[in-house]
């Protein structure tokens, strides 16, 4: 009887601090980083998307990427391989690489979440299935490739969220296993998506980055992009 007093009274214990919790935020973990050099500065050149080139998406499809470019606008002369040799998309945090794959590659991370990186230069790939990858290990270089054929209309890393309990599946092909990337965080920015496919912005403090297909950076975004910057570095130091 004494021992079930006691069980009790610690269970009663633990209900009212867990009680006095309940409306307190969890603390945010930022288990991803966004993916490529800490101390480069890349161009945010679209915001929360689905496939669809519509300002909306089809129901049920998820606007689960978002487009980075090391440099902006995207055109077509930006396409040639060694022009962007010195430039790598980086793995978001560590993990065991699932699907590397022509212009493709997927990592798999410790809470069941993958990140995808897609318009890579399938030669400069450096991993392969079943690979174990650090956070920042360089996979390949943005390109302007498309694994089924043709290309895109500037070298950039089209970056995503998704999930499958498949290890040889391919999230990209499924769009059941792919996941809204809104509220989620890279470096410590946040992402927020706003009402029209492909836009949205990025927010860390008391900054802010709004995809934009243009290049604005801090010397020139009040002359030729009406205030807006859309230029983003995942260090600190190099904001």
């Amino acid at each position: 009887m004494r021992r079930l007093i006691i069980l009790g009274a610690t269970l009663l214990v633990l209900a009212v601090a867990c009680a006095g919790n309940a409306n307190d935020d969890p603390p945010e973990v930022d288990a991803f980083r966004l993916p490529w050099a800490a101390d480069e500065a890349w161009f945010f050149v679209g915001g929360p998307h689905c496939d669809s080139r519509a300002d909306t998406c089809p129901s049920g499809a998820a606007r689960y990427a978002l487009d980075f470019a090391p440099r902006a606008p995207l055109t077509g002369f930006l396409c040639n391989t060694s022009e962007n040799d010195e430039y790598w998309v980086t793995a978001a945090a560590a993990g065991v690489v699932r699907i590397a794959d022509r212009s493709l590659v997927e990592v798999e991370h410790d809470d069941g979440i993958r990140t995808g990186y897609y318009h890579l230069r399938s030669a400069s790939l450096t991993v392969t299935p079943g690979d174990l990858v650090e956070a920042g290990a360089p996979l390949g270089n943005p390109s302007c490739e498309h694994r089924r054929g043709g290309s895109v209309p500037g070298p950039h890393v089209h970056f995503y969220f998704c999930a499958t309990d498949d290890p040889a599946a391919t999230c990209l092909d499924d769009r059941a296993a792919l996941l809204a990337a809104d509220g989620r965080t890279l470096s410590g920015w946040r992402i927020q998506a706003a009402e029209q496919n492909y836009s949205g912005s990025l927010v860390r403090g008391d900054e802010t980055r709004t995809a934009t297909a243009l290049s604005c950076a801090g010397a020139n975004s009040v002359s030729d992009c009406a205030g807006v910057r859309n230029d983003i570095t995942p260090s600190q130091e190099g904001r």
